[in-house]
């Protein structure tokens, strides 16, 4: 079958997960449930990743799943045969599939099949990132079978969580430090972590957070704007941002 003559599509996003292919599990690991993810790039996260750069490991697993699938493409598909579902499952850290389930039928067994074979061909994966301590992370794999233009394109997630700043107008003098307090709503997870940048200066330069407290640069920045943006640990799509203008401390009196 030439795969380079079919227009096929794998996206993927991660959410909550379950045990294993053959037996229920025995542990609710939330699969099913429709719940929303968060992108980053192409990928949707639920599970929380605790900060841990998944990036290169989600590529590995995305190129292993994508040949299996692309050996057992049925050939339907060859002749124009459209479709799209979506599969969900764990990977322990051990790399091990937990729990799968057809999330989002293509109304075409063969088509829903393939797809399934692609992710269980590729079991065991590798392990999860060593600095990863959680005990598993939860995936949704979308499968496009010669997709629309409309497949390609999809509208980016809304988050249900928001993150605000205060104060929202900041003067700070070179050497000084200001309170700032993030505030996050939707979730239960309150916290956020902090990066201090700006146009005119890098790493400590820019002065630096420590916990809500943000400390001034000793020298002035030129320019001397600052930018402080708060991330919810819960969603790295919720985040805010302030504007920090660096003055020169006022002379004694």
């Amino acid at each position: 079958m030439m795969i380079n003559a079919i227009s096929v599509l794998l996206l993927w996003s991660a959410v909550a997960v379950g045990q294993n292919t053959s037996t229920p599990p025995t542990v609710d690991y939330g699969l099913g449930i429709g719940a929303h993810g968060h992108q980053l790039g192409a990928l949707d996260v639920l599970s929380d990743t605790q900060g841990v750069d998944f990036g290169p490991y989600f590529e590995r697993i995305l190129a292993d799943v994508r040949d299996n699938w692309y050996r057992v493409i049925p050939e339907s598909v060859q002749k124009g045969k459209k479709g799209k579902l979506a599969i969900e499952f764990a990977i322990t850290k051990d790399g091990k599939l937990a729990d799968i389930r057809l999330v989002a039928t293509s109304g075409d067994v063969a088509l829903d099949r393939a797809a399934w074979g692609g992710i269980t061909a590729s079991n065991p994966f590798p392990r999860l990132p060593s600095d990863f301590t959680g005990a598993y992370i939860a995936l949704r794999f979308r499968f496009y079978y010669n997709p629309d233009k409309s497949d390609l394109d999809p509208s980016p997630p809304q988050s249900p969580i928001a993150v605000s700043i205060a104060p929202a107008d900041l003067q700070v003098p070179v050497g000084g430090s200001e309170l700032v307090t993030a505030t996050v709503i939707g979730t239960k997870k309150k916290a956020v972590r902090w990066s201090v940048t700006g146009t005119g200066c890098s790493g400590s330069a820019c002065g630096k957070m420590a916990g809500d407290l943000y400390i001034a640069p000793s020298v002035l920045p030129s320019p001397p704007l600052v930018t402080l943006t708060a991330v919810s640990k819960a969603d790295p799509i919720a985040k805010a941002s302030v504007t920090v203008h660096i003055v020169q401390p006022a002379p004694p009196q």
